[in-house]
């Protein structure tokens, strides 16, 4: 039985955040103040610029007491299907992102990235141990003091074989904004609970991947809201890798939790919400508004063989949030 908890903890902060973004550093249409700036407009608290295989550290520079920058880097690693390094080569890849630490792993890292250092992707031709590629660039960001999370595996075009098994890593992106729009292949859950069978505690993360192109709209679709103790980047990647968030693409989640036996959730208005559950099959459940109503608090009775449950609140629009699982 999954005992009695809170998933977002009362008395912190509530910070919103996109875990996913590009300016003119590497390929996006704007330059690193411009993002920072929109974003702020927009109602954000955090933002990391992850750029492709670059790292960097603008915090010194945008950080004050109402908004941070992560300092972070998209590292990658790709498969060809021959010899050239060729785009249209390209089979599969692992995009991972090294967010910097807590002050913690900071501190005890045995080499710290310097601000606009390249990470070289690793380069494979042919064929690949792909679990065995990802462990590398996994450990690669750890040992540079980094939370690392794993970006968009459909569009990557992984197999199973290449990810699963694959732990020590915070989050899995879920929800891609860039990538739903540019060619529908940015949106899916089912990499993350076949981790979530096999014990791997993984948040699933929202995030924009924003470019600011101008071919579609990939800004302010998927963001991630951490309880924290305060604005800083220590407390924020604290709540990230203890899974104290929840992700959306809409609707807000006030609280969820077990009580007695019992999974409950308070959500904006919403027209359905689903309980995923792992273990035997037909545990997931769904309660869908009647015609014209709305839901704001649900509640699913456990039945004691869920090995882990989480939430997935859907509005009118079609738009989601999702809890972390608990256990």
């Amino acid at each position: 039985m999954i005992s009695d908890q809170v998933g977002l903890p009362a008395g912190t902060g509530r910070y919103r955040g996109n875990l996913h973004a590009h300016s003119t550093i590497s390929d996006g249409r704007l330059t690193p103040a411009e993002v920072v700036a929109d974003f702020r407009t927009h109602g954000y608290q955090f933002l990391c610029l992850s750029e492709h295989d670059v790292f960097t550290d603008l915090s010194s520079e945008f950080d004050d007491e109402d908004f941070i920058v992560l300092p972070g880097i998209e590292a990658s690693a790709y498969l060809f299907a021959d010899d050239s390094c060729d785009r249209h080569a390209r089979m599969r890849c692992h995009h991972m992102h090294g967010i910097l630490g807590t002050d913690e792993m900071v501190a005890a890292a045995p080499a710290r990235f310097e601000h606009m250092e390249r990470l070289e992707p690793l380069v494979y031709h042919g064929s690949w141990d792909g679990l065995s590629v990802a462990r590398a660039l996994r450990d690669e960001l750890a040992r540079r003091g980094c939370a690392v999370m794993y970006n968009h595996p459909i569009w990557s075009r992984i197999e199973p074989e290449d990810i699963l098994g694959l732990d020590g890593i915070f989050g899995i992106e879920v929800f891609n904004f860039d990538t739903v729009n540019e060619g529908g292949d940015g949106a899916d859950t089912v990499y993350w609970d076949l981790l979530l069978r096999r014990g791997v505690a993984v948040g699933g993360v929202a995030s924009d991947d924003s470019h600011h192109v101008t071919a579609f709209d990939d800004v302010f679709g998927g963001w991630v809201v951490v309880c924290a103790e305060s604005l800083t980047r220590d407390a924020v990647v604290r709540a990230l890798m203890a899974g104290e968030y929840y992700s959306s693409s809409g609707p807000e989640i006030e609280g969820f939790g077990v009580r007695e036996g019992v999974l409950w959730v308070d959500c904006s208005p919403c027209e359905r919400v689903t309980m995923v559950a792992g273990g035997p099959i037909g545990g997931n459940r769904t309660v869908i508004a009647p015609y014209g109503d709305t839901l704001e608090h649900v509640e699913f009775r456990l039945s004691g063989h869920e090995t882990y449950v989480r939430l997935e609140c859907t509005d009118a629009s079609g738009k989601t949030a999702w809890t972390c699982a608990l256990r």
